[in-house]
């Protein structure tokens, strides 16, 4: 039998490279911003270089209950609000949520 082990924000992105520390160093900080939310399991982010001279990330935010997740949604500091606000801004930025199944 399976079941829902986490409740996810999932988050691409394509950044100038121009905005890669800027980017970096935020969600770094968003990481330890949210390690003291109750309910937040973890933070990962992959990126990798592009031919075009951007940088494709991907983070997920993993969290306990939905109703966490839909909290942090609401009022919360997100990960997309933290890639939208650089500059110069992503190129391209999809934000899906799901549930992790175990």
């Amino acid at each position: 039998m399976s079941s829902i082990i986490a409740y996810s924000q999932v988050v691409t992105a394509e950044v100038p490279r121009a905005s890669w520390d800027e980017a970096y160093f935020s969600l770094l900080s968003l990481k330890a911003h949210l390690q003291s939310l109750p309910g937040w399991q973890r933070f990962d982010y992959w990126a990798r270089d592009l031919d075009d001279d951007n940088v494709k990330l991907m983070v997920v935010t993993n969290w306990e209950f939905p109703e966490q997740l839909a909290l942090w949604l609401e009022k919360g500091v997100t990960t997309d609000s933290v890639l939208r606000s650089i500059d110069p801004p992503p190129i391209s930025l999809t934000v899906d949520l799901y549930e992790e199944i175990a």
